[in-house]
């Protein structure tokens, strides 16, 4: 087995190349996302419980919104949470194809792409003044893809919030691999 960097293990088998990126974790981080969403969570609910006794409709309509908003960034830190804790992303590349899945607790959906298929493999550079890209690699999202190609007129991206090294070192991995020019 071969690793590149703390995040990245490669192992080659007869026919076919495994890479595996673990997510970054940080235990600080994580116990910090834990807390925001237990109290996230714990607020929801007080919200939601205090909504049986109100009686205005114009109250009521704005605690639906309100909730509806909950609902999703409760669903944002927990998928996120989760990622830190057991996230992981899948490549296998063999029978000229590439298989890749964002795996967590072995869940996820294997998406697979023809090699021939295949066009403008690159590393996505970040700008250090850019906020998005300073907000894509936050510990608290899901984002900040390194690497990307394009697929049928479709950019595919992977490589959650890998440092450049080791963004460049698994580009060359697979450029070699795939025998791309």
């Amino acid at each position: 087995m071969e690793y590149i960097g703390k995040q990245i293990s490669i192992k080659r088998f007869e026919n076919e190349l495994s890479i595996v990126m673990l997510s970054f974790n940080n235990k600080m981080k994580n116990a910090m996302l834990f807390l925001y969403l237990f109290l996230w969570t714990i607020c929801g609910i007080i919200v939601f419980s205090q909504y049986l006794l109100i009686t205005d409709p114009n109250s009521k309509a704005m605690v639906i919104v309100w909730i509806g908003f909950w609902v999703y960034f409760e669903y944002k830190i927990f998928k996120a949470y989760m990622w830190r804790k057991y996230g992981k992303e899948k490549i296998k590349i063999r029978d000229g194809k590439i298989f890749y899945k964002k795996d967590v607790l072995g869940k996820g959906k294997i998406k697979n792409y023809d090699i021939d298929f295949i066009k403008d493999f690159r590393i996505i550079e970040k700008k250090a003044d850019s906020f998005f890209d300073n907000l894509n690699n936050s510990y608290w999202i899901v984002a900040g893809e390194r690497l990307a190609f394009d697929y049928y007129g479709k950019e595919i991206t992977f490589g959650i919030q890998l440092d450049e090294n080791d963004a460049k070192a698994l580009y060359n991995k697979i450029k070699k691999e795939l025998k791309l020019n």
